[in-house]
């Protein structure tokens, strides 16, 4: 029986770059991995995590997470009402959501940000 091709495919990015296999050839991403991959690029380039960093005025991160949230169920491929993200400790921020295919959870981190902070 053969089996169905993925929905969705992309280029395998960690850290900013690509990651290549052995061979030095791009790795892909398939289905929900790749969904959460743009999910995480998206919120990256909006820049409200960052504007975050070393920001202690709580209406400041409730006001860009609900904007993150809101910016991630645009998506067509999460369903709609179902974004959460769990920022109470500020230094392990992680997004929940379902999508079509399936749950998805990532933490979302900026390693590069606190590199530089105190």
């Amino acid at each position: 029986m053969k089996q169905a091709k993925p929905i969705w495919r992309d280029i395998l990015i960690d850290d900013r770059d690509v990651v290549p296999d052995p061979a030095g050839i791009p790795e892909y991403v398939t289905h929900r991995p790749t969904i959460t991959q743009d999910i995480v690029h998206m919120i990256m380039e909006t820049g409200l995590l960052i504007d975050l960093v070393g920001e202690r005025s709580a209406p400041k991160w409730d006001s860009n997470m609900a904007r993150i949230e809101m910016l991630v169920e645009q998506d067509v491929r999460v369903i709609p009402g179902t974004v959460v993200i769990d920022y109470k400790d500020r230094s392990n921020i992680v997004l929940y959501a379902r999508s079509i295919a399936g749950d998805i959870r990532t933490p979302l981190s900026l390693p590069e940000a606190q590199e530089g902070s105190p």
